[in-house]
């Protein structure tokens, strides 16, 4: 959906037409995974997936404010609990700091037990700019969006074939009905 959201804002006149195999969108995976969201601070810096969750996560924060959808940037701390987890530690933040992550933070003792205390560890790192949303909220907002911009969404439709066409359209078939279009965007999970 993030990607229906992106092309009506860069492309005003596109024509989105949404197939979710289930009765209601976010049945599955997008609306029961915990909400985090990621800023890059794992990725190999200058990487493609390190670039896309640095913009990603401050683009989704600023939909969120736009559309007043529940998150919260409480940040995280990863934690070293012995010697040799402090070399991985020191790593992650270098890479977050060249991913061009705000304000990393190495906590000292006191500071770690009143953000967690519970957690014992030999060195953390306070990874502020990562935080939690509502995704089912997100996906609403969007799907709301996909509508007022006269596309459509289809729920309870299975996609049984595509085909690409000799005039470069594509194909999709469900069970039901065939739908004919200019570009396909697969976004599929387990099911």
């Amino acid at each position: 959906m993030a990607i229906g959201y992106q092309l009506i804002k860069k492309y005003p006149g596109i024509k989105i037409h949404l197939f979710e195999k289930e009765n209601e969108i976010g049945l599955h995976q997008s609306g029961n995974n915990s909400g985090v969201l990621h800023c890059g601070l794992h990725y190999l810096p200058g990487s493609l997936k390190a670039r896309m969750a640095v913009e990603g996560i401050r683009e989704m924060i600023q939909f969120c404010k736009i559309n007043e959808i529940e998150h919260d940037i409480c940040g995280k701390i990863v934690v070293a609990s012995d010697e040799r987890e402090v070399g991985f530690l020191d790593d992650l933040a270098r890479r977050g700091q060249k991913n061009g992550l705000n304000g990393l933070k190495f906590l000292n003792k006191e500071e770690i037990r009143l953000r967690e205390p519970h957690v014992y560890a030999k060195k953390a790192l306070l990874v502020p700019e990562e935080g939690i949303v509502n995704y089912k909220q997100v996906m609403h907002v969007m799907a709301g969006y996909i509508l007022q911009a006269n596309g459509t969404i289809s729920t309870g439709e299975e996609i049984k074939k595509v085909e690409n066409t000799v005039t470069k359209k594509i194909i999709i078939q469900t069970a039901g009905d065939s739908f004919s279009f200019d570009s396909l965007v697969n976004c599929t999970g387990l099911f």
